[in-house]
């Protein structure tokens, strides 16, 4: 991933802070979790979904005090299984944060990766894909 795709990453994350804007996102990729940081110092609602089950999960220290405000919702497609991410987990969270969005923000595109496949499943469905 290039410099101008993280900027365009971060200036999303203000922007989308800034007009209070729900985000939901699995924020599982480094730059994922440096966007959810720019995201917890506004007051949007947040929605972490992560790949796995949320059944006995902890509440890292950075997300507790949104929760607690009941600016966080977790939620997961999973009841019982997967405990860990897998790839077969991961794209699936992806179609259902895909599915639940109003638009999508992609930072990078990598021809032929899953960033590219999702592209190609939001255009199918009419979400629209907005850019920084």
């Amino acid at each position: 991933m290039n410099c101008d795709a993280i900027l365009r990453a971060h200036d999303a994350a203000r922007c989308l802070r800034d007009d209070g804007a729900t985000v939901i996102s699995g924020f599982h990729s480094p730059l994922e979790k440096e966007c959810l940081r720019i995201l917890l110092r506004g007051r949007q609602p947040i929605i972490v979904c992560p790949a796995r089950t949320i059944d006995g999960m902890r509440i890292v220290g950075e997300l507790r005090p949104a929760f607690e405000a009941g600016r966080v919702l977790f939620l997961s497609p999973f009841t019982d299984a997967p405990r860990r991410v897998t790839r077969a987990s991961a794209r699936r969270r992806n179609e259902i944060v895909a599915a639940l969005a109003d638009e999508e923000f992609i930072a990078h595109i990598t021809s032929g990766g899953e960033a590219e496949r999702l592209a190609g499943l939001f255009r199918q469905w009419g979400v629209p894909i907005i850019s920084a």
